[in-house]
């Protein structure tokens, strides 16, 4: 278990366009790099696109514009984008204030790359694309892929019961290359069942609440800003204090997926996690 504050970390510059504050990398997970980015007050970012992952921002401050694919929302704070791989995007900011998202990256391959390599890479790209207006594609970029996705709040999605906490489902694993995105909410006082994934790497944004988290033994208290990773089989228990826990569970596949979708494997493991719950049982399970 790796618990990180979304504002704490090195931070990379990109061309002077935006910092990027690392969180989590490929040297620490297998396919999952997390940062927070601010993008300079009153600029048109770069127009640019990924052949090797899909993306999720999440708003955290300020107020702006972003383009994905032929689709412009504007944007505040709580909206959440997901961005495809392939699909072009772009973010403006529309005022004196910096916009701010934490920055999910799953890659579809697991090359041990650090954020700053990739950044060292890509920084002169952006810089041109910035300067021209242009990801240098063509609108060909948006043809056969998947469909990006915005949403106002993130409440929007379909309900799932899981008896100890509630999912609200965002991106559904058949949406995505390996990807997959929850609004995970606990009422208060609340001691959920031991749950471990051998499928997936989990990485955990606590937006509302406190508590605590246990990973194969080791417990930790969690706030709002913090950022939580889990490894594939990292055993894991929540406990939630008196406002309850509200957190954003993003889910990277790092071995073909049990089920087709989230909602098959809702179907197969809720009645186990919710007897567990409902008994207190110490029992490992999905």
């Amino acid at each position: 278990m790796i618990i990180k504050n979304y504002k704490e970390g090195k931070i990379l510059d990109v061309a002077g366009l935006n910092k990027i504050t690392v969180l989590y990398d490929r040297a620490d997970t297998e396919y999952t790099e997390v940062g927070h980015n601010e993008w300079r007050p009153l600029q048109d970012g770069p127009p640019h696109y990924h052949d090797e992952k899909d993306q999720a921002f999440f708003i955290t401050s300020g107020v702006g514009i972003v383009k994905l694919g032929d689709e412009q929302h504007d944007v505040e704070k709580g909206c959440m984008c997901f961005v495809p791989a392939g699909v072009e995007h772009q973010t403006i900011t529309t005022t004196d204030e910096p916009l701010c998202y934490l920055l999910f990256n799953i890659y579809s391959s697991n090359e041990n790359i650090t954020f700053e390599q990739h950044i060292e890479k890509v920084r002169s790209v952006r810089k041109a694309q910035a300067e021209t207006q242009s990801s240098g594609a063509g609108s060909a970029i948006t043809k056969g892929k998947r469909k990006a996705k915005f949403f106002r709040n993130l409440d929007e999605g379909k309900l799932f019961d899981f008896g100890s906490s509630q999912s609200t489902l965002l991106v559904d694993r058949t949406e995505s290359e390996r990807i997959e995105i929850l609004l995970n909410e606990l009422p208060a006082n609340i001691v959920g069942p031991m749950i471990i994934h051998p499928d997936k790497e989990q990485t955990f944004f606590i937006l509302k609440g406190t508590g605590s988290i246990t990973v194969d033994g080791e417990t930790r208290d969690v706030k709002p800003g913090d950022v939580v990773y889990i490894p594939k089989d990292g055993a894991h228990s929540w406990k939630s204090n008196d406002e309850g826990l509200k957190y954003i569970c993003q889910s990277s596949f790092v071995e073909d997926p049990l089920d087709d979708s989230f909602e098959e494997m809702h179907e197969r493991i809720s009645p186990d996690r919710i007897r567990r719950s409902e008994a207190g049982s110490s029992e490992v399970g999905e």
